[in-house]
């Protein structure tokens, strides 16, 4: 017997690249809308634990006596620039406790802040922007006697400005020029 040979063709289906784009698509979509979902719950609970503890601060501070002329601020939008709250400041003490006694110059304490915050700086204004930050923080530290503006300022460090830890025994020019003058009061009275 001979055996017959059947013929068979196997039909193929093929997809458009159309179909296939739209199906892709869909499916890209649904995967953002979880995400989004996903992220609209972290969101209403980390608003319910804000609210809880904005809540809690607005009763504690209630009874406090607030100055004559003063006005506390109703809404402050924090950034995140460099990570949670006081990250800032923690990363500008660190690099110059490292470094005590000797001072560091912005642009090295620029750098440092950068590398520990994983900021790139897309241009120079963007690195401006940022040294500006750097320099109001260290200014508002040097206020609470914290760091201090070293008098070195020269081709060392490209002319940029030196900053150090403060030493206790440190004294502000405000501060001497008020302690000459009281000294001078205290001189020409009892003279």
């Amino acid at each position: 017997m001979r055996s017959a040979i059947v013929n068979t063709t196997v039909e193929r289906r093929h997809t458009s690249p159309q179909a296939k784009w739209l199906l892709n698509e869909a499916a890209a979509l649904r995967g953002e809308l979880a995400r989004v979902v996903a992220r609209q719950a972290q969101l209403a609970k980390r608003e319910a634990e804000i609210r809880k503890t904005l809540a809690a601060l607005e009763l504690v501070a209630a009874p406090l006596p607030v100055p004559v002329g003063k006005v506390a601020p109703t809404v402050v939008t924090p950034h995140s620039r460099y990570g949670p709250r006081g990250q800032l400041t923690k990363l500008l003490l660190d690099c110059l406790q490292a470094a005590s006694p000797k001072g560091v110059d912005i642009h090295s304490l620029l750098a440092w802040v950068a590398q520990n915050c994983g900021v790139e700086f897309a241009n120079t204004k963007e690195r401006d922007v940022y040294r500006h930050s750097l320099r109001n923080r260290l200014r508002h530290l040097a206020d609470q006697g914290k760091v201090r503006r070293m008098d070195s300022i020269g081709t060392e460090c490209n002319g940029a400005g030196v900053w150090c830890l403060a030493s206790k025994n440190d004294i502000s020019l405000d501060a001497l020029r008020q302690l000459a003058g009281a000294a001078y009061e205290r001189a020409k009275g009892g003279g």
